[in-house]
Formats: structure tokens, C-alpha cells, sequence
């Protein structure tokens, strides 16, 4: 967000511009260029749909420490002919593919960096389709990290399961939002074991 208002600033008045540039190291303006390249790309994959899903999910993610913040970008493909009711819900099935980027905020720059991909099966507890609040999500995938820690967390393992709970609705027939608790950890193959939970925000579209 900074950054782009770095730029829209610059864009529209030469002499401030000027004066940032020259504040602006080198590496300020490595990190500036491979961020808009990654970001830029996600995009662009989600909107083109290269993977074929189902649909495309996008989350920011808050630590429950508050010293990493994330975004998430994945797509999902539905098995619907899975389903069955349970106690008046109807059990949906659908599998996500993510990568997320996590950023410490504690820690400037690409030291503060980890990488992630996971792949994790969802199972979603509809009782409606076109409330607000219309289900509830459970899952445990498998994921992996570029780094084994961040922060004073250790993870001991880049390999790491993730779990989570969530609540959610429908915002339009093809939109929906749902507020997520994830749990990244290796359930004890090394220890430490320290783990780390966020809380994310999700919105997802069909195509």
C-alpha cells in the first residue's frame, strides 16, 4: 500500500518524487520491483484461471501475535457430487491450492520473509445459499514453508500440517467472504514445535 502511493505520488509531482528517489536505497527499490512482479502475476493467474478451478480465493491474514501479517491468493475446485446431509446441512467437499506471503513486522526486508504453499482438502457445512451467514468450514491439509521459523517462532520442519475452522455467507450467487482461525505446526515430528495461528479474512468468487 505504501509503495503504491509512493508511486501515484510520484507520478503526479516531479519534485517530490525526486526527493524519494534519492531516500530510496537500492534495496528499497529491489524489494519494490520483485513485490509488484509477484503480486502483479497473482493476479493476473487468478483472473486468467490457468489451473481450470472452480474458483479463486484471496485472504489477508493477521498472526495472533500481531507480528506477521499475510496475504493468501488460491484456487479451489468443488466436488459437489460428494455432498450429503447432515442434521439439516448439506456437506460440501472442495479442495484449495495456496500460496501465501507472510511478512514480519518485526522484521524489514526479505529477512522477515517466509513463503508458503499448502493443499488442503475443505469440508463446508451449507444450510443455506444466499444468507450472510450461511455455513461453517473444517479442514486439515499439508503445507510448505521456504523457511523454518520466523520471528523467535521455530517451526524445526519446513514441511508443516494446517488445520482451521471458519464462518462465513454469501455476499452474491457467485461471491462469498468467511472469517478463518488457521494453525500452521508439524504436530510434533521436531520439536520445537512452536506454531503459529492467524486469523484471515477471506473472499472468494466463481468463475
Amino acid at each position: 500500500m505504501f509503495r503504491t502511493l509512493v508511486l501515484v505520488l510520484c507520478l503526479s509531482s516531479p519534485q517530490w518524487a525526486y526527493a524519494v528517489a534519492e531516500e530510496l536505497t537500492e534495496e528499497d527499490t529491489e524489494t519494490w520491483g520483485w513485490r509488484t512482479a509477484l503480486f502483479s502475476s497473482l493476479f493476473l493467474s487468478l483472473a486468467m484461471n490457468p489451473l481450470g478451478a472452480d474458483e479463486y480465493n484471496a485472504s489477508i491474514m493477521m498472526s495472533e501475535d500481531e507480528d506477521v501479517g499475510a496475504v493468501k491468493f488460491g484456487f479451489k475446485w468443488h466436488k459437489d457430487d460428494l455432498s450429503f446431509d447432515l442434521f439439516g446441512a448439506e456437506v460440501t467437499h472442495y479442495y484449495l491450492l495456496g500460496y501465501s506471503y507472510w511478512q514480519s513486522l518485526d522484521i524489514d526486508g526479505q529477512e522477515g520473509v517466509v513463503n508458503a504453499v499448502e493443499f488442503v482438502p475443505v469440508f463446508r457445512f451449507n444450510w443455506s445459499y444466499s444468507n450472510w451467514l450461511s455455513y461453517l468450514e473444517t479442514s486439515v491439509g499439508l503445507s510448505v514453508l521456504s523457511r523454518s521459523g520466523i520471528n523467535d517462532k521455530r517451526f524445526s520442519t519446513n514441511f508443516q500440517f494446517t488445520d482451521s475452522l471458519s464462518f462465513g455467507g454469501y455476499i452474491t450467487p457467485k461471491s462469498s467472504w468467511s472469517l478463518q482461525l488457521q494453525h500452521f505446526s508439524n504436530n510434533s515430528i521436531k520439536l520445537p514445535n512452536n506454531g503459529i495461528n492467524f486469523y484471515n479474512f477471506n473472499y472468494a468468487y466463481r468463475y
